[in-house]
């Protein structure tokens, strides 16, 4: 169920409270309070007025003068009292930037805005800070000011005078230089004086049809003027002053306006509330997030609903940083192909506001279109300007993803529009920058895994640190060389580190693309949704017997085992078979296999008091090292099985002795059959059915059987040194040595992936069979496969689930609902989806390295420790307040 923002921020804001600040009041200052009350326009030179009622529109902007007459600036510019936030900003030590003026425009939850306002109000008071340069409809609209007839909502910017400790605020109107000079006709007879034509230049304007449409207009009234370069607007009006095309008179109104507001300010400034840093992060967020459009001239989302074989490149006309943050995100959902790659389906262009123009569009869609001509475009843009309050998309382009602000987090926001990682709404009624192209806007839902942050979803990031804390503790104790942790909730990754290394010696870090054997994992994310699939399509039903679909099972004791029966483990099978000892060469053994102690016969220690004998050998007619026609099974590195061997491994199994049926026993040998019958019923190898119908339209690109020969080496976490079987580090292989006779593809072991994908396929079984926007199974199927089907088995079909008997060891945290399904693997691996709380919990690592004696994270219950963090991190509410 998915579970709305804004319910979460009430909590969390109730959890946290309002704490005062207990610093003393600061004061704004003195000098320039004092400057303010005993400055008189009549003493102040012409420049000086100018300067006085000038602010820069940026950041950037210069605010000094210089003249014949000295040098004087705006005094709000250099007692550093004003903060622009127009362009949104970066406050010190925040990790996400304070939102633009448009974002908040377009942000309506009024307890959203609240949040930003205390964030603000705190940050100002921090940095010494009173004057906040913003729109006329920003966090303190409830304050109106006015002058006879024109009034705040007239001009489209204004500086806000922080005169109170809520936050209470006087407004100065603002607005950008007017296009006109002046408003007299004589100006053109002027005008046309060749000496005089330095005095004009083209002004940047907003063109808001009530504004004044002349500065000579506008000066009298009041209003701080915006310029992008104020050191020579000064100058040309001084000259426009001097040479009385301008009336003196009506700048000294306009001054003495601005000039009594100004003298209100108060010394002391004292916000009452506080919001926690983690909050006030979530509130930037969210709502640099909602000022994301989506343009289309189709309907629907850009790219499709299956990623298979989907070719998407990266065209970047933006910088490193911007590039580099949008390519991460973007890689997080699909791989980007090389610029060489000639076959693209999909173009992502990335551009910005000061590049555009129409020749630029013609020329580059034209370049685009000459390499790949039938590609789709779509253009990225994280601040489009008012380029398309008057002009479409351009021709040839298919669709466009564009934001409010081009601070460098907004890419990476953007790359998971474009992926679907985001609710993408409507353009707003009053976002006129979009004008020309709103009847493109497409609201998309979020169809993929989003990457957030703990409190956008309830959780506590503090607590999720408990994470860090239990991995050091793991690796210190070397319960396992590393390992990757992810914990995402109603579809938002909310953790995704990866601690360690490959091995104890340290050479190779743990990265999040890295891939681990998952072991028994691969039960649930191969073998049983390949088997879901086609429960669907009806190709076969639980109370189907084995001798349905293996006749050589037929004249055994095992034929009438039902799929149920396999999928429950109470087929009575036993549980393994070490397939690989009874291919021992016995002529040349002497005495048994395993000595307690160390002897000139037991040399090879494999744990404390286990070592191997030292005349094994294995036989030469089932293994050799050099791969031909019938040496063909890959086991490990240059080491091959005679493939007439997977013969008699089925007969050891039909021949196997049967425990009592219809209890339960867990069983690798009844996923022996069932990744069989997936293969027969399908016609294709298992490996290749989920790779078609599952693993590449869900977009999990780093799963995969047989690993050794698609990824290289550092990018596979090796596990165990094998000392007893294979004779080297098994690294690309996998490790269950059943599965490695059978070619590395079997239905109880054998795959390999990284904690995204494994992700990926668990929040497709929480959002009941969907994902990306396609339907890979039905959720009552789901919801057949997951459940508990009788009292005295806690699993599910193939699942594992929560032992509900309170004296029994659980596979999962005891703070998991019921409900909630999964499954561990030998390797140290533990994947969970909890339908109740949300919760999806990855945990890969290779504890069984060097050896797989190690039971250190076993012991110490490292992977359900780390699961009961994710779940004491969600914050609830009862009747008696907040809770973890």
């Amino acid at each position: 169920m998915k579970r709305k923002l804004l319910h979460y921020i009430f909590f969390l804001l109730l959890f946290f409270g309002g704490n005062n600040f207990s610093e003393a009041q600061y004061s704004v200052d003195f000098s320039l309070a004092r400057k303010f009350r005993e400055t008189s326009v009549d003493s102040l030179s012409v420049r000086e007025k100018i300067a006085l009622i000038l602010l820069p529109a940026t950041t950037t902007a210069s605010g000094n003068s210089t003249s014949e007459e000295g040098t004087f600036q705006n005094p709000l510019v250099t007692s550093g009292s004003m903060l622009n936030v127009i362009d949104g900003f970066f406050g010190e030590h925040q990790v996400f930037p304070f939102p633009d003026i448009r974002a908040i425009r377009s942000a309506d939850d009024k307890q959203m805005k609240q949040i930003l306002r205390v964030d603000l109000l705190s940050h100002l008071y921090h940095s010494q800070k009173k004057f906040v340069l913003a729109d006329h409809q920003y966090l303190f609209h409830e304050v109106n000011y006015s002058w006879g007839k024109s009034t705040l909502s007239h001009f489209p910017f204004a500086l806000w005078v922080i005169a109170g400790n809520s936050g209470e605020g006087i407004a100065i109107p603002a607005m950008q230089m007017p296009d006109r000079l002046l408003e007299r006709s004589q100006a053109l007879e002027y005008i046309s004086n060749p000496n005089h034509r330095g005095v004009f230049s083209s002004w940047k304007g907003e063109g808001h049809s009530e504004l004044p449409t002349s500065f000579e207009k506008a000066v009298s009234q009041g209003v701080f003027f915006l310029s992008e370069n104020p050191m020579k607007d000064i100058e040309k009006l001084a000259r426009a002053y001097e040479n009385k095309l301008l009336v003196e008179e009506e700048l000294d109104q306009g001054c003495n306006k601005i000039l009594e507001v100004l003298q209100q300010v108060r010394c002391d400034f004292f916000p009452a509330d506080s919001v926690p840093e983690s909050i006030a992060h979530l509130a930037r967020r969210q709502v640099l997030e909602q000022g994301i459009r989506f343009f289309h001239r189709k309907e629907g989302p850009f790219l499709p609903a299956r990623l298979s074989n989907v070719k998407v490149g990266l065209i970047s006309d933006v910088g490193e940083k911007a590039t580099q943050a949008f390519l991460r995100m973007a890689e997080n959902h699909f791989p980007i192909q090389d610029e060489e790659d000639t076959s693209l389906d999909y173009v992502l262009w990335l551009t910005e506001e000061k590049e555009i123009n129409d020749s630029l569009f013609r020329t580059r869609v034209s370049e685009i279109r000459r390499a790949f001509p039938d590609v789709h475009i779509a253009l990225v843009m994280a601040n489009s300007g008012h380029y398309f309050k008057a002009h479409s998309l351009p021709d040839g382009v298919e669709a466009l993803f564009t934001a409010t602000s081009d601070q460098l987090p907004v890419w990476d926001l953007l790359a998971q529009a474009v992926a679907g990682g985001l609710n993408l709404g409507n353009t707003r009624p009053h976002e006129e920058w979009l004008a020309n192209v709103k009847h493109f806007s497409r609201a998309v839902p979020a169809t993929r895994l989003k990457f957030g942050i703990p409190e956008e979803v309830a959780m506590s990031r503090d607590s999720l640190f408990r994470v860090d804390s239990v991995m050091a503790e793991a690796i210190k104790m070397e319960a396992t060389p590393g390992a990757q942790v992810l914990i995402a909730r109603d579809g938002v990754v909310v953790w995704n580190k990866n601690y360690g290394h490959h091995t104890y010696e340290k050479k190779q870090k743990v990265v999040s693309d890295h891939l681990y054997d998952v072991a028994s994992v691969t039960k649930i994310t191969a073998t049983i949704p390949a088997l879901m699939s086609m429960y669907e399509r009806g190709m076969w039903q639980l109370e189907d017997t084995l001798g349905m679909y293996f006749p050589e099972a037929d004249t055994t004791e095992k034929s009438g085992i039902t799929m149920k029966e396999l999928l429950l483990h109470e087929s009575g099978l036993t549980s393994y078979i070490p397939f690989y000892q009874q291919t021992i060469d016995r002529e040349r053994l002497k005495g048994g296999l395993f000595g307690r102690r160390y002897s000139w016969l037991y040399n090879i220690k494999l744990d404390d008091y286990i070592y191997l004998n030292r005349t094994v050998h294995y036989r030469k007619d089932i293994f050799q090292k050099k791969r031909d026609d019938l040496f063909s099974i890959p086991v490990a590195r240059n080491f091959f099985m005679n493939r007439q061997y997977l013969d008699s491994m089925k007969l050891q199994v039909l021949e196997s002795p049967m425990r009592r049926r219809h209890r339960y026993l867990y069983s690798d040998l009844g996923f022996f059959f069932l990744g069989q019958m997936v293969d027969r019923l399908s016609g294709k190898t298992m490996d290749l059915f989920m790779d078609s119908a599952f693993y590449k339209p869900l977009g999990m690109t780093r799963t995969a059987f047989l690993p050794a020969g698609r990824f290289p080496d550092k990018e596979i976490v090796p596990t165990e040194q094998d000392k007893a079987f294979r004779k080297q580090l098994i690294h690309g292989w996998v490790h269950d040595p059943g599965a490695a006779m059978m070619g590395g593809v079997a239905g109880h072991a054998g795959l390999f992936s990284n904690a995204l994908d494994m992700a990926r396929m668990m929040q497709m079984y929480l959002n009941k069979g969907t994902y990306g926007g396609m339907r890979y199974l039905e959720e009552s199927t789901i919801e057949l496969f997951t459940g508990c089907h009788n009292e005295e088995n806690r699993r599910g079909l193939g699942f594992d689930k929560p032992e509900p008997d309170t004296a029994k060891v659980s596979p999962a945290s005891e703070f998991a609902s019921l409900s909630s399904f999964g499954h561990s693997g030998f390797t140290g691996t533990l994947v969970w989806a909890d339908p109740e709380s949300g919760l999806v919990y990855v945990f890969l690592s290779n504890r069984i390295y060097p050896h797989q004696y190690n039971k250190t994270l076993i012991k110490e219950n490292i992977r359900t420790r780390i699961q009961d963090a994710a779940y004491k991190a969600i914050i609830k509410r009862d009747d008696e307040g907040l809770q973890y």
